[in-house]
């Protein structure tokens, strides 16, 4: 049969120890009953396993505690990245925004001095924009003055 644990009176074992017990009968070849009674302290038996488990567990905890941590780290990295990389790409589109709208703001400015026939404040040499289709409005604007002058 299975093995039971008993709780033994504290005259017999320690308050709180456990022991296994179990009885068994056996018959010699001579007739005779025997009974076996069998007693183990659990401590004694599973003492080692315990400390183990116990080990384990505080181990477990450690191990917990330093992924946490890690993990903490880890988001720390990751939101200062992902920041670093919006600062970045905020000032590369500023910079490009600026780059696309530099020359319309000087086309914006020579074509209201041309509203007013202010011509000679329109510089005919600055150099054209990469930007095909600012360039193409340039060239287009240009050609107007230089129409303008001509009657």
């Amino acid at each position: 049969g299975d093995m039971t644990v008993l709780n033994i009176s504290t005259e017999l074992a320690p308050e709180g120890e456990e022991f296994y017990y179990r009885v068994g009968r056996l018959v010699d070849q001579y007739g005779m009953d025997w009974y076996v009674h069998l007693v183990l302290d659990r401590a004694y038996i599973l003492g080692s396993i315990d400390r183990k488990v116990e080990e384990t567990r505080k181990a477990i905890d450690v191990a917990e505690r330093n992924v946490d941590g890690d993990r903490k780290a880890a988001q720390t990295v990751l939101y200062i990245s992902v920041a670093a990389v919006a600062v970045g790409l905020t000032v590369l589109s500023v910079l490009f925004v600026l780059r696309i709208i530099e020359p319309l703001v000087v086309l914006e400015r020579e074509m209201a001095a041309v509203a007013v026939m202010r011509l000679e404040e329109i510089n005919m040499r600055r150099p054209l924009s990469s930007l095909q289709e600012v360039r193409l409005m340039q060239v287009s604007f240009l050609q107007m003055i230089r129409n303008l002058v001509e009657y």
